[in-house]
């Protein structure tokens, strides 16, 4: 486990329990996507304890380390993109690219820089650090305005081209699932999100201000 000292977990505590009512609908309903949930326990206002996610590093490390973009090091890592492996790990990130942007979308989470997003080595993507979200943003600025984090170095993975406010926040939060919408709408307006969401210029700039201030690629 990891000890936090001095860090405020109950906003991550109550995205876990998100996070497992979010997997346990998808269970049930038979959607394939894909979320890697880690235990959080509160033990103070200040102090907590985080389950560690084992056997993945944060895409800031991979464009860090291995100075390749996110396709060219999922060839590395396995194999000809017609392999067996290849399109596993494939099948994989999109599910789990999938189901974090929904998360990310209905939550708000914020401060989706690269050192907070994680790859396995099966290819799944897995988000930490919720320390910012519904109403909360860093320093409270709104600076990411986007639906959820999704850039064109994901699209090319993809293959595709082959608690400020209460009960406003609550009410923001359920306006989000456009209940009222029909199938064909909600088609509409999820092609919309992404669209939006790959050509985000605040998303570009939220980049470059972490590698200026904290050198996060």
């Amino acid at each position: 486990m990891i000890v936090k000292c001095g860090d405020d977990l109950r906003q991550e505590l109550l995205a876990y329990q998100l996070l497992l009512q979010f997997q346990a609908i998808w269970r049930q309903e038979r959607v394939p996507l894909r979320l890697r949930p880690y235990a959080v326990v509160v033990t103070s206002s200040d102090s907590g304890l985080i389950e560690p996610v084992v056997n993945a590093v944060s895409l800031h490390q991979i464009k860090k380390n291995s100075q390749m973009s996110l396709m060219n090091y999922f060839i590395k890592e396995h194999g000809d993109v017609n392999s067996e492996e290849f399109l596993n790990a494939q099948r994989n990130f999109v599910q789990s690219c999938a189901a974090y942007c929904l998360i990310c979308y209905f939550m708000q989470v914020k401060d989706r820089h690269n050192g907070n997003i994680l790859l396995d080595g099966e290819g799944h993507i897995i988000h930490i650090d919720f320390g910012f979200i519904l109403s909360c943003s860093p320093r409270n600025l709104g600076f990411e305005s986007s639906p959820f984090k999704l850039t064109h170095e994901f699209v090319e993975a993809h293959s595709f081209h082959v608690f400020n406010r209460g009960s406003s926040t609550v009410r923001a939060m359920r306006e989000r699932f456009h209940m009222n919408l029909t199938e064909e709408q909600l088609d509409t307006f999820i092609n919309e999100l992404v669209e939006t969401s790959m050509h985000s210029l605040t998303t570009k700039l939220y980049d470059g201000f972490q590698y200026l201030t904290n050198g996060i690629l």
